[in-house]
């Protein structure tokens, strides 16, 4: 099961879980039980307006990830739909976070963008909760997304997310519409607002520097630093106190006194992990490699922390928790990965590379299922972080920008060379895993490394940059010539050539077994049916597995995929040395 964001009102706190099949809201009462607050389509999302009475979700109805909003009654479960706008997308604040707040704090207003105008970037739009009136607030001409209104109500931030790695900010009057540039700025710089106090917006920021650090920002001002580690912080909290999480380094992180047992907050824009006020205490999501993800209540004054839900019982009491390990690249960077070894080998072992997404992500060590099933079946695995993952300060991050199948291939090449010369590992039995982005990084290796890899698995894979980058979601067009590369130009074509893997398609001999969403919108399933078509042409060991979902599909779909993914890479991985039943869980 999994869960997303975790959202406190006074009797109790909301949450999406897939623990039905499909992410769906949760509501509980500080010490009851949970039941389901059942909404058409999967929830991404929730937010509560001020005062209780009614939650709101949002959620994609199609699995095309064009999000609806909607309000549900906690008490009836009643569903009053907001927007139902086929074909246009709905956003409450950053796509796939959970860092912003769409209700104004007098419960008057809601905020929330729509691509109803133009389907290529997001309008921000205000409605007035008392007689449903909706007006366009600010005309995009990008992605413009709302995140906090001011606590006297008269004025919404807005970020306009350019860039994963570039951003802006605007304060806009909610009753002329007049608007104020925040943030003025040259170059790519970060500006991820956790809140607006009374005085002035907290973020975390790269305001001049390559780290986010922790800023107070008030209107007409420069940012005033509050922390500048040499190291990424990457959430704020602002409610009762200002916080951010610090990572001590023995698996544990600290909120004001509250030391809490794991990672409790991800990268901004992603879902999960972020802290949200409960009166003096916070509500929080707790993550941990060997473990669930659980919620906690944790007091920053007193220390106290306690843990509300149970999500992880029956799990296995084994579960492994990787080492950090860093090696460097053939030009010299340093990269890290996060290392699972199974308990108890006899001899080396097989290994897998499990590459994430973005690819600006992040392996952080929180638990995987797919993961922990294939050291259980005595396979070890290495999450790396190579050039373009965060984290890593935003030299680090921006080195993927124009360059996929490039910089990041050597680095794949190097965590290869790693794992064979790690005495516990089997080098000449190393498989490769990844999806979306680190799909296409699988593709790479096999096509473009071919003599490093015994099997893969590639999950929603782009296989040609310039097919998949002119069909990237419309939202996505004004940035892509900036991340991936110009398809209008011809070198620049002839360069997304060159790092296609379907260019590269009949080098690949490892077994390969593909899985992709029918209605994917990020990454179209053609990627896969081209590559499927020319491998099973070529006589090659494939399988494509079509899925009924979209780019990231419901949990029994996800639990099919893992399960076929393990048996793939068990099977020609292991080969001989297979013994035995399966002993994945």
């Amino acid at each position: 099961m999994t869960i997303t964001g975790a959202w406190p009102t006074t009797g109790g706190f909301a949450y999406v879980s897939d623990e039905s099949g499909r992410p769906q809201p949760w509501l509980r009462t500080w010490d009851g039980p949970a039941r389901p607050l059942p909404v058409d389509g999967s929830v991404l999302r929730l937010a509560w307006r001020p005062g209780g009475e009614r939650l709101l979700a949002q959620t994609d109805l199609t699995g095309t990830e064009d999000y609806q909003l909607a309000e549900i009654d906690p008490v009836t479960g009643a569903v009053d739909w907001i927007t139902r706008a086929e074909d246009v997308r709905h956003e409450i604040g950053v796509p796939y976070s959970t860092a912003s707040e769409p209700y104004s704090p007098d419960g008057r207003l809601l905020a929330y963008a729509s691509t109803a105008r133009d389907e290529t970037c997001f309008d921000v739009y205000v409605r007035d909760l008392a007689d449903g009136d909706t007006r366009m607030l600010l005309r995009g001409d990008d992605r413009y997304l709302p995140m906090f209104f001011s606590p006297d109500s008269r004025r919404l931030l807005v970020l306009k997310l350019h860039q994963n790695s570039d951003h802006d900010l605007y304060a806009c009057d909610v009753r002329t519409g007049q608007v104020e540039h925040l943030t003025p700025h040259e170059g790519a710089a970060k500006y991820q607002p956790g809140g607006w106090a009374h005085d002035g917006i907290y973020l975390c920021t790269t305001h001049g520097r390559d780290h986010l650090g922790v800023a107070r920002l008030v209107p007409g001002q420069p940012p005033q630093w509050l922390a500048t580690p040499e190291y990424d912080i990457e959430t704020v909290i602002t409610g009762p106190q200002v916080l951010w999480p610090v990572h001590t380094g023995d698996g544990h992180t600290l909120l004001g006194a509250a030391r809490v047992p794991g990672v409790v907050s991800l990268r901004f824009g992603s879902e999960g992990f972020v802290p949200r006020p409960a009166g003096d205490q916070l509500l929080v999501q707790v993550g941990r490699a060997d473990r669930a993800t659980e919620i906690h209540l944790a007091d920053p004054v007193t220390g106290a922390v306690r843990q509300l839900t149970r999500f992880g019982d029956g799990l296995p009491d084994d579960l492994v928790t990787p080492d950090t390990v860093r090696f460097p690249s053939d030009d010299g960077l340093d990269i890290t990965g996060l290392l699972y070894l199974p308990r108890d080998a006899r001899g080396p072992v097989p290994a897998v590379l499990h590459i994430h997404g973005g690819p600006e992500d992040q392996a952080l060590p929180v638990y995987d299922p797919l993961i922990q099933r294939l050291v259980r079946a005595g396979i070890a695995v290495l999450a790396p972080n190579v050039r373009g993952s965060t984290g890593r300060g935003m030299r680090y991050q921006r080195l993927i920008y124009r360059d996929w199948g490039g910089g990041d291939l050597r680095d794949f090449a190097a965590c290869a060379r790693f794992l064979a010369g790690h005495d516990g590992i089997d080098g000449d039995r190393l498989g490769v895993y990844g999806a979306s982005y680190g799909g296409f990084a699988t593709l790479s290796c096999l096509s473009r490394l071919p003599d490093l890899w015994r099997a893969g698995v590639a999950i929603c894979a782009p296989s040609d940059l310039e097919t998949n980058t002119r069909a990237f979601p419309p939202t996505w067009r004004r940035r892509a010539a900036d991340w991936v590369g110009d398809v209008d130009d011809p070198a620049e074509r002839a360069r997304l050539a060159q790092a296609s893997p379907l260019t590269h398609a009949a080098r690949i001999r490892a077994p390969l077994l593909l899985a992709h969403g029918v209605n994917d919108t990020r990454v179209a399933i053609d990627e896969s049916d081209r590559l499927h078509a020319i491998l099973t042409g070529l006589g090659r060991p494939v399988r494509l597995i079509r899925l009924t979902g979209g780019h990231t599909p419901d949990r029994d779909e996800w639990d099919d995929v893992d399960t076929a993914a393990v048996d793939w890479l068990r099977e020609h991985l292991l080969g001989d040395l297979l013994l035995g039943d399966d002993p994945s869980t």
